[in-house]
C-alpha cells in the first residue's frame, strides 16, 4: 500500500510525504513514490500521527487503593478497542501481582495475547521489597519496566529504602522505574484531619499539589544517586514538571508524564453533582495550575492516559470521597486532546510527536516502533474538525469527556499496515512489544 500526500507529524515538524508499506513495515518515506500495482490511499487534508504509544493503562485491573475488589470496566479486548478508536496502536499496562509476581506476569501476558487487538507490553508493580528478587525472571519474560507507589499507605505504598533498592536493581537490568509520586503519609494525616466528607472536592484538598511536588523531588534525588532511568507518571502540577527538568539538567535520567484530563479539566469539576466521577490521583488542579501546566508542555516527556475506568455504580454510590475508586478513562481522547492543543498553538507539532510516540519508543526501547524505514506501519489518521463527545468505545457507562468539544478527530487507525479502525472497529491482532 502507498499512502499519498500525508502530513506526518514528526519531531522535525510536519512533513508532507508519501509512505510505502509492505508486510506491515514502512518501506519508503519520500514524495512521489512510483505506484506499481499497489493500493493507494490519498490523505490530502488529513494529518498522520505515527506509532502512538500509551505507556500508562490499567486494563483488566482493579482499584489499587481498595481493600475490596473493584474491577476496571475494560479488559484487554475492550481496552484495546478503546485504544484503537483513539489512534493508539500500542499500550503498556500495569500488572498488580496478586500472588507470585512471575506467575502474575505470565498470566497477564497470556490474557493479552488472547484478547488484545493492539500491541502491548507491561510494567510490573513492586509492592514489597521482597519482590525485587523476582525481577531477573520478570525481565527475561520481556517485561522490562516496573512501577512503585509512594502513596496508598497500607496497600501499595513502598518505603524509600525499598524504592532505592528497586532503582538500583532495575539500573543493573537496564530497565525503567515508573513512580506514582505523592506523599502517602501526609495524605493519610490530611484525610484524618478532614474526615469522611461526602463532597468530591475533599479529594483535592487532601492531596494538594505540594504532596506531589515534594515526592517528585525526593524520587528525583534517588534517581540521581542510583543513575536509574526513572519516570514520574501522571504529573498534575507544573512545579513537578519543572522539578524533573531541573534534575535532568543536573544529570538525573528522569522523565515526566502528564495525562489528558489534567489538560482538559480543573478542580471546579469536583463541585458538580457528578463530581465523584472526576476523582483520580493525583487530583485535578486549579484553573491557574492547569493553564501553567499547558504552558509548560515543552518540558513534559510523555503523554499517557492513566486509564483506570470504573463503572458509575462504584463512583456514585460512595458515601465519601475516601471510598471513590480513583481513576478515569482518558485513553480514547488522548490524541484528540493533544492534537486540539496543537491546532490552538499551545504545543508544536514537533512536541506532539515526541510526547505521543518518539519519547516512549526511546524510553521503553520499543524495537519495532517509530516513524522510520523498517518500523511498523502504525498510524492514526486525524481530521481537523470541531466535534463534541456524545459516545465512546469500550464498556464504560459514562465518560467525563461527554460534551467536551475537540478540534481533532481520529478517523482511521492502521496497525502494521492493516486498517483496524474506521468509524467502528475493523478488528486486529495485537502482539507483545519487543523491548
Amino acid at each position: 500500500m502507498i499512502i499519498r500526500n500525508a502530513k506526518v507529524i514528526t519531531s522535525q515538524g510536519i512533513i508532507d510525504t508519501d509512505i510505502k508499506i509492505a508486510n506491515g513495515k514502512i518501506q519508503e518515506i519520500r514524495k512521489n513514490i512510483v505506484n506499481i500495482g499497489e493500493d493507494a490511499l490519498d490523505l490530502s487534508g488529513y494529518f498522520l500521527l505515527p506509532s502512538v504509544v500509551d505507556g500508562h493503562t490499567h486494563f483488566n485491573s482493579r482499584y489499587l487503593g481498595a481493600r475490596d475488589i473493584i474491577p476496571t470496566a475494560d479488559d484487554y479486548k475492550s481496552g484495546s478497542e478503546v485504544a484503537l478508536a483513539g489512534g493508539i496502536t500500542s499500550f503498556i499496562n500495569f500488572i498488580d501481582p496478586m500472588k507470585d509476581p512471575v506467575e502474575s506476569v505470565k498470566e497477564e501476558i497470556e490474557k493479552a495475547r488472547q484478547q488484545s487487538m493492539a500491541d502491548f507490553s507491561f510494567h510490573l508493580i513492586v509492592k514489597r521489597g521482597e519482590h525485587v528478587k523476582y525481577l531477573d525472571e520478570v525481565f527475561r519474560l520481556g517485561v522490562k519496566s516496573v512501577k512503585v507507589f509512594t502513596a496508598y499507605k497500607g496497600s501499595m505504598q513502598l518505603d524509600d529504602e525499598n524504592i532505592f533498592k528497586v532503582m538500583k536493581k532495575v539500573k543493573q537490568l537496564n530497565g525503567v522505574v515508573a513512580v506514582h509520586a505523592e506523599n502517602g503519609d501526609v495524605i493519610d494525616e490530611l484525610q484524618e484531619e478532614y474526615g469522611r466528607r461526602p463532597e468530591a472536592i475533599y479529594h483535592a484538598l487532601t492531596r494538594p499539589p505540594e504532596v506531589e511536588e515534594e515526592t517528585v523531588y525526593r524520587v528525583a534525588t534517588m534517581a540521581y544517586l542510583t543513575k536509574a532511568k526513572v519516570y514520574i507518571v501522571h504529573t498534575s502540577s507544573p512545579n513537578s514538571v519543572k522539578i524533573v527538568s531541573e534534575w535532568r539538567k543536573r544529570g538525573a535520567e528522569i522523565y515526566s508524564e502528564t495525562c489528558p484530563h489534567y489538560l482538559v479539566f480543573d478542580e471546579s469539576y469536583y463541585e458538580r453533582p457528578d463530581g465523584k466521577r472526576f476523582i483520580m490521583s493525583p487530583p485535578l488542579r486549579s484553573k491557574e495550575l492547569r493553564a501553567e501546566l499547558i504552558s509548560n508542555l515543552d518540558m513534559v516527556s510523555t503523554l499517557g492516559s492513566d486509564y483506570a475506568g470504573y463503572m458509575s455504580q462504584y463512583k456514585d454510590k460512595a458515601l465519601s470521597y475516601l471510598e471513590v475508586p480513583n481513576g478515569v478513562a482518558s485513553t480514547e481522547f488522548l490524541v484528540p486532546t493533544i492534537m486540539t492543543m496543537m491546532f490552538k498553538n499551545y504545543i508544536t507539532p514537533q512536541k506532539v510527536a515526541e510526547i505521543t510516540s518518539e519519547n516512549q519508543v526511546r524510553l521503553y526501547n520499543l524495537k519495532d516502533k517509530g516513524f522510520r524505514v523498517g518500523g511498523d506501519a502504525d498510524f492514526a489518521v486525524v481530521k481537523r474538525e470541531t466535534w463534541k463527545v456524545k459516545d465512546w468505545h469500550g464498556k464504560m457507562d459514562h465518560s467525563i469527556y461527554e460534551g467536551i468539544e475537540f478540534d481533532a478527530k481520529v478517523v482511521k487507525t492502521f496497525l502494521r499496515g492493516d486498517l483496524v479502525f474506521e468509524e467502528d472497529l475493523k478488528g486486529g491482532k495485537g502482539v507483545m512489544l519487543a523491548r
